[in-house]
């Protein structure tokens, strides 16, 4: 285990219980922390890229905690096997594993992901073996079902399903145009340039990204945590994750506590776009984790 630290972050490398090298960082708040914030990333990036989110969490007194998944950013540099996720056999656990990195006596502690990170944060929702210590979850433009043309013809789901059985970690490269992620164009220069962030998935995790995203609508969200609060956000000009999608299984869940913002015309990173509409968005994650403080730790 290595650590690197500055005042405000820590960066960590931790070794998953089967020997995997996992990179992890914390944004930590001035003084005590009101909550405690596990974030999962998207596919075919890393978590540095939400520095400036967390940084915003850090003002209203929010800790931060979150991991490169297997398979991308400095986790998948390092093992090299980019995109090898080993799928959501390894990412339940890994999710479980940083909540209890993430915990902090008499905090509350939320779960929040954003894409492929926010399909796997619903799933969490549902199965994971922590939820109930949850005090809220935050999914931010889920892939629960992508949009055309990135959307895979049902055969091509079974093709892909039947070829991981055989070649699980078979390298599959994925486009994702920079450009239908933000509509600021200094972001998407960003994005093409970062060198973390690559566009290969394997057999074995895209088909557990497609298949999991859809048992959410089919069957998964009837075991979804009733009592744990649920914020689902989404733009309505995502061309990656559908937005109907979020809405369907935002409609079907019964949740005490539920509630889905659309954004108008915001694409798929809605926390990347300009500096002001990022900053409606941002400050309304700060906003809804307040709401769900216990009056003791929101004084």
């Amino acid at each position: 285990m290595s650590t690197t630290e500055n005042p405000r972050s820590k960066e960590e490398w931790i070794v998953a219980d089967d020997g995997h090298e996992i990179y992890t960082k914390t944004w930590f708040p001035e003084g005590k922390p009101v909550a405690s914030v596990v974030f999962v990333h998207g596919f075919g990036e890393h978590i540095v890229r939400y520095d400036h989110v967390f940084e915003e969490f850090n003002k209203a007194g929010i800790q931060v905690s979150s991991f490169d998944q297997r398979g991308f950013g400095k986790t998948g540099k390092k093992s090299k096997s980019l995109g090898l996720t080993g799928g959501y056999a390894k990412a339940i656990p890994d999710i479980t594993a940083a909540l209890q990195r993430g915990e902090i006596e008499g905090v509350p502690l939320f779960l929040m992901g954003h894409s492929y990170g926010g399909g796997q944060v619903l799933n969490y929702d549902c199965i994971g073996p922590l939820r109930s210590r949850l005090a809220g979850v935050i999914s931010s433009a889920p892939c629960i079902l992508l949009c055309p043309p990135h959307k895979p013809f049902d055969i091509t789901v079974s093709f892909a399903g039947a070829v991981s059985k055989a070649l699980p970690s078979l390298q599959i490269p994925v486009s994702v145009p920079a450009k239908i992620l933000s509509r600021d164009p200094e972001e998407v220069r960003k994005y093409d340039a970062d060198p973390l962030v690559h566009g290969y998935g394997t057999t074995k995790g895209l088909f557990d990204m497609l298949t999991q995203g859809k048992a959410l609508l089919t069957t998964r969200y009837k075991e979804i945590s009733p009592d744990v609060p649920l914020l689902i956000v989404h733009g309505s000009g995502d061309k990656l994750t559908d937005s109907k999608a979020s809405t369907t299984f935002f409609n079907k869940v019964q949740v005490k506590d539920k509630e889905l913002k659309i954004y108008e015309g915001y694409y798929h990173e809605l926390h990347n776009e300009s500096v002001a509409d990022r900053k409606v968005v941002i400050d309304y994650y700060i906003q809804w984790i307040q709401k769900h403080l216990p009056s003791t730790s929101s004084a």
